[in-house]
C-alpha cells in the first residue's frame, strides 16, 4: 500500500481523543485502504489487535450487522473482556440503519471508546447525528489522488509533463493503481465498470430511481458542462430539445442525488463586496476527470474546464470552503477560505496574450482587500508577480508543498 500521508497528518491529533472521526468521500477513493493504514499506524503505536474492532459493511462477513442494534451487540461482544480503550472502526456506516444512535452512544463514552467511520453519502451529517454530535466529531473528506499523491503511486514517470498528461485524462481513483498500465484499453472499461458500481450502489438503488436513462443523460449533460453556471431549468430545456421527456423537479432530484453520491460538487456562487452567498449562477465541479471521461469521452478542447476542474478539487483539499467569486459584474474563478484567511484564483491555459492577461487580472485588480491573489497557467509563466497578483504554472501549483 502506499500511504497517503496527506489524510494520515491530519487524523493523528484526534486518535484516541473522545472525538468521532467521519471519513468521508466518493466510493472507491481510498477510504477503505485509508482505515486499514490508520489501524497500522495504531499497532505500530503499541495498541494491541484486541482492542480493535473492524467492521466493512461491504464485505459479506458483517452482512448480518443491519442496524444499530446488531452493530452495537457486535461491538460489545467484541470487547467485553477487552480492557483498555476499544478502537472501532466502521467502513461504509451510511447502510446500517439508524446508525446515528449507537454513533452518539460511544461518543458519550470517550474513556472507553474511540470511533472512526467512514460513509459515501455526503449528506450523512445533515441530520439528527450533526444535533447528537455537535463539537464531539470532525468530517476529514478524502478526495481521489492530488498530482503529488499521482507521482508517487508512479515513480515511473519521472517526467512531470508526461505525469500530468496521465493525470489529465485519467484522473485520480487509486484503483488504477491495479492496472498493469495507464493506457485506454484498460483504464477506460475500469473506471466505467467503477462508475457504474458507485451509480448502482449509492443512487438508483438507494434513491429508487427508475429511469435510468434519463439518469444518464443528465449525469453526461453535467460532466460535458463542468465549470459552466448550469440550472436544473437549463438541463430540461436542453432534454427536451433532444426529445428526451422530463421535467424540473425530476432534474433536482437527479442532480441532487448526483452530489449526495460525491460525484460531483455544487459550487456556489460568492458576492466579494457584499460578503454574501447568492443564489444564483451556481457551477458543478466532476469528482475525478477520469470518471467524467468515461462519460463523455477526453475532449483536448475542453481543455480550460478540465484544468479549472483539477485547481477546484485541489483547493478543496487545502481549504474549508471554495465558492466562484462576483466582483463588480466580473467573475473571480475561486475564492477559497480558511477559518482567519481568504485567497483568490483566477484559472487560465496561458499568460502570454495579453488580452487574456488583462481578462484574467482585471476581476483580481477590482478586489479591494489585501488578501493573497493568483494566477494559475497551463503553460509555463515567464512573470511570477503583476501588482502584487502571484502568478505560477499549474503544475507547481499541484506539485510544490506550499
Amino acid at each position: 500500500m502506499v500511504r497517503r500521508q496527506y489524510y494520515l497528518d491530519k487524523i493523528k491529533p484526534f486518535l484516541g481523543k473522545g472525538i468521532v472521526k467521519a471519513i468521508t468521500g466518493l466510493r472507491r477513493v481510498g477510504k477503505s485502504v485509508f482505515v486499514r493504514q490508520i489501524i497500522e499506524l495504531l499497532g505500530e503505536n503499541g495498541v494491541p489487535q484486541s482492542n480493535i474492532v473492524y467492521i466493512d459493511k461491504e464485505s459479506l462477513d458483517f452482512d448480518f450487522i443491519r442496524d444499530y442494534k446488531d452493530l452495537h451487540s457486535f461491538v460489545e461482544e467484541k470487547s467485553q473482556n477487552v480492557t483498555g480503550k476499544i478502537h472501532i472502526f466502521v467502513d461504509e456506516i451510511q447502510d446500517i440503519d439508524q446508525w446515528e444512535r449507537v454513533v452518539a452512544s460511544w461518543s458519550g463514552k470517550p474513556e472507553r471508546y474511540d470511533v472512526v467511520i467512514t460513509g459515501s453519502n455526503s449528506t450523512m451529517f445533515s441530520g439528527e447525528l450533526s444535533t447528537k454530535l455537535t463539537g464531539r466529531y470532525i468530517e476529514i473528506p478524502v478526495f481521489p489522488l492530488s498530482l503529488k499523491e499521482f507521482q508517487h503511486f508512479y515513480p515511473e514517470y519521472e517526467d512531470c509533463d508526461e505525469l500530468f498528461k496521465k493525470y489529465l485524462r485519467y484522473g485520480g481513483m487509486p484503483g488504477l493503481r491495479m492496472l498493469d498500465t495507464l493506457a485506454d484499453e484498460t483504464v477506460f472499461p475500469f473506471l466505467s465498470s467503477l462508475h457504474d458500481s458507485v451509480v448502482l450502489k449509492d443512487i438508483i438503488r438507494r434513491k429508487g430511481f427508475r429511469n435510468t436513462a434519463l439518469f444518464d443523460s443528465i449525469c453526461e449533460f453535467a460532466y460535458s458542462n463542468i465549470g459552466n453556471p448550469i440550472t436544473a431549468s437549463s438541463i430540461a430545456a436542453y432534454l427536451k430539445s433532444q426529445r428526451i421527456n422530463t421535467n424540473v423537479q425530476s432534474v433536482i432530484n437527479y442532480m441532487s442525488a448526483l452530489e449526495d453520491a460525491q460525484l460531483f460538487s455544487k459550487v456556489a456562487r460568492y458576492d466579494i463586496k457584499g460578503k454574501k452567498i447568492l443564489d444564483i449562477n451556481s457551477k458543478y465541479y466532476a469528482a475525478d476527470l477520469g470518471l467524467r471521461h468515461v462519460k463523455c469521452k477526453f475532449r483536448a478542447g475542453d481543455i480550460s474546464q478540465m484544468i479549472e476542474n483539477i485547481v477546484y478539487v485541489e483547493l478543496c483539499r487545502k481549504f474549508d470552503k471554495v465558492y466562484v467569486g462576483d466582483v463588480s459584474s466580473y467573475e473571480v474563478d475561486f475564492v477559497a477560505e480558511n477559518a482567519a484567511e481568504t485567497f483568490y484564483f483566477q484559472v487560465t491555459t496561458s499568460c502570454n496574450d495579453p488580452k487574456t492577461f488583462e481578462r484574467e487580472v482585471r476581476s483580481l485588480l477590482a478586489i479591494n482587500d489585501n488578501y493573497p491573489k493568483f494566477i494559475i497557467s497551463l503553460e509555463k509563466v515567464y512573470c511570477d508577480d503583476y501588482n502584487g497578483i502571484k502568478i505560477i504554472s499549474l503544475q507547481d501549483f499541484l506539485l510544490k508543498k506550499e
